[in-house]
């Protein structure tokens, strides 16, 4: 019995090493979760009690402890700081990982290193994120087309300490002849072909609080385009060609008139426009003229340029226009018992009955880790520890050898002596 109980020690150490080996040999392994064997005692039953017969594996229970993390300063490289794992799918069968090194792979789709692809969140052609369908997460490589431009948000302060233009008459005005003019703004708007055209408005202070707007598209002044702003005494929009322009039976006050528009018509074959400067943000008060907005809302067509993760898992494309779209949104999955995750080879779990079925949602919501954007999560083996339990595992599968041997020789001796 006693060479059937070695047999069992050497049985059980044997995996013990084995598991300990695998854990050495991934201690490079980017999100590799290290794995501890357990032992059981293992009893032959008989009448009255039972009779001691070695030791078996109980199981090789995993831990999901973090490890540290590396910067890579990629953007597409994430970790999970806290709980949660990565989901993602090969052939239509779903996984959890903790390795977030990710990169395109030739169709556009978000792939581990291994080509499974990352799970999350799609987006609408507008860029919007549509909560609720899961899909593969995928970047589009296309080129992003061109944006009119309807509106440029500005923010402008007319002085109010300038000088009256004494030759205000419309006719009087030319953008070559500084004297006819107090200030000027000059905006970049896009046409529907993409192309890039300068509107340049000139303020001309024609009283105190009175102001007229004058255009000019390319250097091309438009004639019959003028507008006029009147400023009450504390410096605020009052009037826009002579119509109130806030609404006072509001609280707070709104604007009834929150634009000067401009209709644009283009020499290269584009369609016409027109174009909103917002009025919001216009005052007049005793400083300078100063401009502290300026934006349009439109934009040239643009080629991809990259991608990158943002900390709440939204996947952006960046383009040459300077423009960036999401593209979706990272989703990730904990469970009521993650040791009981099925190993599934590599980096990768499968759920099972002892797992329980995931728990989905975006990163830092509800119990879900926040993702650290630029680094990895490395393998959480502690190599010195390792190293320990496996000079243990040998000593005690040495141990198992020798009882072994002593039972033989104990054999041989009663063998010898019948």
């Amino acid at each position: 019995m006693s060479i059937s109980v070695g047999l069992s020690g050497l049985r059980a150490t044997s995996e013990q090493m084995n598991s300990i080996s695998h854990n050495i040999a991934n201690v490079g392994t980017v999100g590799f979760k290290s794995s501890r064997t357990e032992f059981q005692d293992v009893y032959a039953p008989q009448f009255g009690g039972g009779e001691m017969n070695g030791v078996e594996v109980a199981q090789v229970r995993q831990s999901f402890t973090s490890g540290g993390t590396t910067s890579t300063g990629r953007n597409s490289d994430l970790a999970i700081n806290g709980e949660g794992f990565f989901m993602v799918q090969n052939n239509g069968q779903q996984m959890f990982t903790r390795n977030g090194v990710f990169n395109l792979d030739t169709e556009g789709y978000m792939v581990s290193g291994d080509g499974h692809r990352l799970q999350g969140y799609g987006v609408t052609e507008s860029g919007q994120i549509q909560t609720g369908t899961v899909t593969d997460l995928r970047v589009d490589t296309g080129d992003m087309a061109a944006k009119t431009t309807t509106k440029v948000h500005q923010g402008l302060n007319l002085d109010a300490n300038a000088a009256i233009v004494t030759n205000s008459a419309d006719d009087k005005f030319d953008p070559e002849d500084p004297s006819t003019f107090t200030s000027s703004v000059t905006s970049t708007v896009y046409d529907s072909l993409g192309s890039e055209h300068q509107v340049t408005q000139y303020y001309v202070k024609t009283a105190s609080n009175e102001w007229k707007v004058h255009y000019a598209l390319d250097g091309d002044v438009l004639k019959g385009q003028t507008n006029t702003m009147g400023f009450d005494s504390d410096g605020k929009l009052s009037t826009v060609n002579g119509a109130p322009a806030m609404d006072n039976s509001t609280t707070p006050p709104t604007m009834k008139i929150d634009t000067l528009s401009v209709d644009l018509a283009f020499k290269n074959g584009a369609a016409k426009q027109s174009v909103g400067m917002t009025l919001a943000d216009t005052t007049q008060y005793g400083s300078e003229f100063s401009i502290n907005k300026n934006a349009p809302d439109g934009h040239a067509p643009g080629q991809i340029a990259g991608w990158y993760f943002e900390g709440d898992g939204t996947v952006y494309a960046r383009y040459s226009n300077g423009q960036t779209k999401a593209q979706g949104q990272v989703l990730m999955a904990r469970f009521p018992n993650q040791e009981g995750l099925q190993q599934a080879g590599g980096t990768r779990w499968t759920q099972s009955f002892a797992s329980g079925a995931p728990l989905l949602g975006t990163p830092g919501t509800g119990q879900m880790g926040a993702l650290r954007t630029g680094m990895y999560e490395n393998s959480n083996v502690n190599l010195t520890n390792e190293m320990v339990s496996l000079m243990s595992a040998q000593s005690n599968y040495q141990a198992n050898a020798k009882t072994i041997k002593v039972s033989q020789e104990m054999t041989q001796i009663l063998f010898q002596n019948l």
